[in-house]
């Protein structure tokens, strides 16, 4: 990444110096430059193409997507529900012809989600990406043109979510990526690399940046707090300030430390100068990987086996943790063999000064192990060196599954972390490197990672609500937000003033229980039969090609103009699985935006809501849309959602209101909402714009203006009012399902508590 950081910023600079001012008004295609995101649901590490075109192996998105690929057969595969979102060194933006350059190496019909980004969480769906279906491992070429995405943020990244499992490689494999972006920047420096906010920055990055249109220096500030930083910071020293290049070699950088850092404009011409930048800031990697057992091809040529201990590169997907390979040691103890196997680094590690606290393996065993042979780990230099014995149950290396192994390097003696030569892994019968016991076993390692010092769950106190570790005033907020809720609630409710248009029980069929016929065609898997024990027959739905389609939607959707209400129950399955569209009206990838879409828990835990109704499509009036506050609002429980909008609400007509009701309380709300719903002839529950739901839905109803709150009490209740569901929420700490005093003195009891490790 640094080096094609450096690269990029001499391509720049040298334009910079060819034309001026013009540069302001320049665009050109480039290479991502930072990984915002590589979700993996399953955790087991991306599959994809190697170098040489080799299939299916083990790759790094950071290394394969970023900057130039690493040749043009090379390519990662993005399977059903997993997706890269990838980050450019400046606003992509539109020009003549297509704007976006993708190609995919499968000629399968693989497909991907195509979405424009602001890097920080905000999307726009463009389109679909395809590929030829003509056969063969050959790359097809797709372009895009952006030129109809009227976006209320700047795009900076896109975002490509798999879709289906055709091909030989199952999933969307793309090979690389490019986009138009913006380079000019007035008097002002931009365009970092690292990007502004960027997390996961390799320790080794240096950072660069697109000079001002005038520069002839610059002045750099950079540190790990604001004060650093601001006005009355001093600038680094080394190289001394100002300087010529328009690239900065930070001093050591710590694992998981967060830094910030400023540039300013110099220029002899310009009374004006200096020019002070913006304020960036990027975060470093939490972890260093010793070793993954990935870079070797034949043999370990970096480790030596010693006494009775026999290696051998392992790759058996059962006992591989993540990737495609593990180390297999074979040991075996009889006098005067001992087994140990050490990895000699050719230059030192300095492990201090990037904050090394720890060290974490994985391990599996297998059943004829004999538990005598103690399991140890080793670390030092020529100086000094400590031996660690493992200090888990001695039956572990008899077990065949994956078990981590966390190591504190805390109070090792005269072991100096700054110079670290050699790490090793042995067994012995007392813990200590010396000739003993009798047998032959083998356990397989894989991932030996170096930390800092970090929160781990099973170490966060009862009353840490926040996940970090630590119990304060984030912590208390929390409480505060959910004071006195509690389970069951009544809340008033009335019946509503005119029936459904629509209504789905999901008794044992799709049948419209409205008396209006307009019925629902069960597609794929989708079935109305599934018995729940809370609920009795529901819609259970496994997020791929299963949905119910509405007949006649078109006749349905015509008598709705001005208002409508969405009102359902639901429970989201508790996977992997975060491409949810609850329902959905008709759309074209890249041409059509539907006039209504809700989406739950899209993207990561606890996930995004989107309550889309309008057409056309348009941020400012037809979509409201922000963060779950928390994993149980769509998924493990029964939750009752409704949609609503009413383009003619208040006395303006001009202005319109959305709302969005969580079990009886008002969730989310907007106004300016006066986009007609208008254009919609198809109509499906359980699939379409950002995907499949996978998970539960029971009594779906649609009607032809906005209920309020207790019409809406009435129809999620029966007529009852009364909510019973559990609470499941953090800060319920004494699980009585309800939040009073009882868990503010649990919270006031661990006040100030830190529970980080090491």
């Amino acid at each position: 990444m640094q080096q094609l950081c450096l690269i990029a910023s001499a391509l720049i600079a040298l334009l910079a110096a060819l034309s001026g001012t013009a540069l302001a008004k320049q665009t050109q295609f480039d290479y991502p430059c930072y990984l915002v995101d590589a979700y993996d649901p399953e955790n087991d590490g991306w599959r994809g193409m190697a170098i040489d075109g080799h299939w299916q192996v083990s790759v790094d998105p950071q290394k394969w997507l970023i900057g130039p690929p690493p040749s043009n057969v090379s390519g990662v595969t993005v399977p059903p529900d997993h997706w890269v979102e990838l980050q450019f060194r400046g606003p992509i933006v539109d020009g003549p012809g297509p704007d976006i350059h993708l190609i995919e190496l499968g000629r399968a019909g693989e497909q991907a989600l195509v979405f424009l980004t602001d890097g920080a969480g905000r999307e726009y769906l463009l389109d679909v990406a395809t590929a030829s279906d003509a056969g063969g491992h050959f790359p097809t070429n797709i372009d895009i043109d952006i030129s109809r995405a009227s976006l209320p943020f700047e795009a900076r990244a896109i975002r490509l979510v798999g879709l289906d499992k055709g091909g030989l490689c199952p999933g969307f494999d793309i090979a690389n990526m490019r986009a138009r972006i913006r380079l000019g920047c007035g008097p002002y420096a931009c365009n970092p690399c690292p990007v502004d906010g960027a997390k996961n920055v390799a320790l080794d990055a240096a950072l660069t940046w697109l000079p001002g249109s005038s520069a002839e220096k610059h002045i750099v500030y950079f540190g790990t707090g604001l004060d650093a930083v601001d006005a009355n910071a001093v600038p680094v020293a080394d190289p001394p300030q100002p300087q010529v290049q328009n690239s900065f070699d930070p001093p050591s950088l710590k694992l998981g430390e967060t830094y910030y850092w400023r540039i300013d404009e110099v220029s002899s011409a310009d009374t004006n100068s200096p020019w002070p930048g913006s304020i960036w800031s990027f975060t470093v990697v939490d972890h260093l990987v010793l070793d993954d057992f990935e870079s070797y091809e034949t043999s370990f040529d970096a480790w030596a086996a010693l006494g009775g201990a026999f290696i051998y590169l392992s790759t058996n997907t059962e006992v591989v943790y993540k990737g495609d390979c593990s180390m297999a040691l074979t040991y075996h103890h009889a006098p005067p063999f001992y087994s140990q196997v050490v990895r000699t680094f050719t230059t030192g590690q300095d492990w201090s000064a990037v904050g090394g606290k720890a060290v974490d393996l994985f391990f599996r065993g297998e059943p004829y192990n004999d538990p005598n042979a103690r399991m140890f780990f080793a670390l030092g230099n020529h100086d000094a060196n400590a031996v660690i014995p493992y200090d888990g149950s001695a039956l572990d290396i008899t077990r065949q599954t994956w078990q981590s192994w966390r190591i504190d390097l805390s109070g090792l003696g005269d072991v100096d972390l700054s110079k670290i030569e050699y790490i090793a892994i042995g067994f012995t019968d007392d813990g200590a490197p010396e000739p003993s016991g009798t047998g032959f076993s083998t356990v397989y390692f894989d991932n030996i990672t170096l930390y800092p010092t970090r929160c781990l769950t099973h170490n966060r106190p009862n009353a840490d609500l926040t996940g970090d570790c630590a119990v304060s005033f984030p912590d208390l907020e929390e409480m505060a937000y959910t004071w006195l809720d509690r389970t069951p609630k009544r809340y008033p409710h009335k019946p509503p003033q005119a029936p459904p248009l629509a209504w789905y029980k999901f008794d044992g069929d799709a049948g419209d229980s409205s008396g209006n016929n307009y019925h629902g065609i069960l597609t794929g898997n989708a079935n109305a039969a599934y018995d729940d024990p809370l609920r009795g027959l529901v819609l259970a739905l496994d997020g791929r090609s299963d949905a119910v389609d509405i007949t006649n939607a078109g006749s349905l959707f015509a008598k709705i103009r001005s208002a409508i209400t969405i009102t359902f129950w639901q429970r989201g399955a508790d996977s992997a699985h975060h491409t949810d569209t609850l329902c959905c009206s008709n759309y074209i990838y890249g041409l059509r935006d539907p006039a209504i879409a809700v989406n739950l828990g899209a993207w990561r835990r606890p996930g995004r809501y989107n309550w889309d109704c309008g057409h056309p499509f348009f941020f400012d009036k037809t979509r409201l849309s922000s963060d779950h506050r928390y994993d149980s609002q769509w998924t493990s429980r029964w939750n009752h959602w409704a949609f609503t909008k009413d383009t003619q609400a208040g006395t303006d007509p001009n202005t319109g209101t959305m709302n969005i009701y969580l079990n009886g309380v008002l969730y989310d709300t907007r106004t300016d909402a006066n986009s007609p719903i208008s254009g919609i002839s198809s109509f499906q529950i359980g699939s379409g714009w950002y995907g499949g739901y996978d998970g539960l839905i029971d009594d779906f109803h649609i009607y032809g203006y906005a209920l309020s709150l207790p019409e809406i009490v009435h129809v999620a209740t029966e007529g009852t009012g009364l909510f019973d569901l559990p609470l499941m929420l953090a800060a319920d700490l004494s699980g009585d399902n309800r939040i009073n005093f009882t868990d503010y003195t649990i919270l006031a009891a661990q006040w100030l508590d830190e529970h980080l490790w090491p």
